[in-house]
């Protein structure tokens, strides 16, 4: 398939993000778009790495653009969602707000915005992740794994190869053992963003995944970095061929051999001839090594108090909840998270995640107003969760053992 040239995109806005460090080298099949130069080196957990100072081309590979300044590189900017398929829908009552509830799913989205060099990627996290907006993943082709940049400090972090699946589903950087992959070529796929594709197959212990990969002219081995981020989070060796020279993912879909499926997809992407060459840089100038775990938090909700107290109409009576004489009257609204399991676990509500609570911890949901809803437990990568229940508010649920 021929290398497609898209228009250049206008230049977005920096996000603020924290820097972070890089990963460790497994052995496996050598990716064709990292046939260009050595063998990319494992990553240390042990010791800092070296300012980074990008040395891709400053100008486009086209040559119809001027030199750029050496703090300007080329490259594309794009934005991705991940999905965890859907949750267990809402009973249907007069006072479902559904309206309320598809808004509040579009907001629960978790968004990733992908800056990509020939030779660099970054990753900044939005949304619905169990990470704070503002996490940012940092990759370069000649290294294995990713840097963890932490929203508010001037430190960064490795995640050695087969770590993603933690951070992103647990927010610990755990390693987890990798399997070996098999990659099969699976004819052309559907026009994702008006552009062609094509499929390719990925199997580990861990899911089967679906890849549908574009050409994008001189993009280099950059999307070879967003191939890696995927196949990390079904534990495929960083190394696996899955994607070649100028290959971009534009849709993935991983089918977790235990349950559920996790979808990537590219809602837009376009040229960019201004990526500021310090943002793409693994490690930035001025960030310190940690090599300590990300701060420790009891949970968060994805959505607003405004947001879930719309997702019913008004309050609504509950047959049977009354209480008895000499107790007090229960409040109004609300509903109490519990998580007793030894994993960080997502509460869906009426099919929208809405919160996300650490093993031992506990979310208090005020807003929710009087009546009942179908509350689901999940993993955020959709890979286990418990049989939907129906739960009266106020009142509380719990996940675990």
């Amino acid at each position: 398939m021929a290398a497609v040239d898209l228009p250049d995109a206008a230049p977005s806005p920096q996000a603020s993000a924290e820097p972070a460090p890089l990963a460790n080298v497994l052995s496996a099949t050598v990716s064709p778009g990292a046939d260009a130069g050595p063998r990319p080196e494992a990553l240390r957990t042990d010791r800092p790495l070296p300012v980074d100072i990008p040395h891709e081309s400053l100008r486009d590979a086209s040559a119809r653009e001027p030199a750029r300044e050496a703090k300007e590189v080329f490259g594309y900017s794009a934005q991705a969602t991940l999905r965890a398929g859907e949750g267990a829908p809402a009973a249907k009552s007069p006072e479902i707000n559904t309206a309320a509830i598809e808004a509040a799913k579009r907001k629960a989205e978790a968004h990733i915005t992908i800056e990509v060099s020939t030779m660099r990627a970054r990753f900044v996290l939005a949304g619905g992740f169990v990470l704070p907006t503002g996490t940012e993943l940092r990759a370069r082709v000649d290294r294995y794994g990713h840097l963890v940049l932490w929203p508010g400090e001037d430190t960064y972090r490795v995640a050695q190869p087969g770590a993603l699946r933690a951070l992103l589903g647990e927010r610990r950087l755990d390693v987890a053992p990798m399997s070996a992959a098999k990659v099969t070529v699976a004819g052309e796929g559907l026009r994702r963003i008006d552009l062609p594709t094509r499929r390719v197959q990925v199997s580990t212990r861990a899911a089967v995944a679906t890849l549908e990969l574009s050409s994008l002219r001189d993009l280099g081995d950059g999307g070879v970095l967003v191939c890696r981020m995927l196949l990390d989070l079904m534990n495929a060796p960083p190394s696996t061929a899955a994607c070649g020279l100028d290959d971009m993912p534009m849709h993935a879909e991983l089918r977790w051999t235990t349950q559920g499926t996790l979808t990537f997809d590219v809602t837009s992407i376009g040229r960019r001839l201004d990526l500021s060459a310090q943002d793409l840089a693994v490690p930035p100038p001025g960030t310190a090594f940690e090599s300590g775990p990300p701060p420790a938090s009891p949970g968060d909700t994805f959505i607003s108090k405004a947001d879930l107290a719309a997702f019913r109409t008004g309050p609504v009576d509950l047959t049977g909840a009354l209480p008895h004489d000499a107790q007090p009257a229960p409040p109004d609204t609300g509903l109490l998270l519990s998580n007793i399991s030894d994993e960080l676990r997502v509460a869906w509500i009426d099919g929208v995640a809405v919160a996300w609570v650490a093993p031992g911890g506990r979310q208090w949901l005020s807003s929710l107003v009087r009546g009942r809803y179908v509350v689901e437990w999940r993993t955020f990568l959709g890979d286990a969760w418990e049989p939907a229940k129906t739960v009266p508010v106020p009142g509380s649920s719990e996940v675990g053992p």
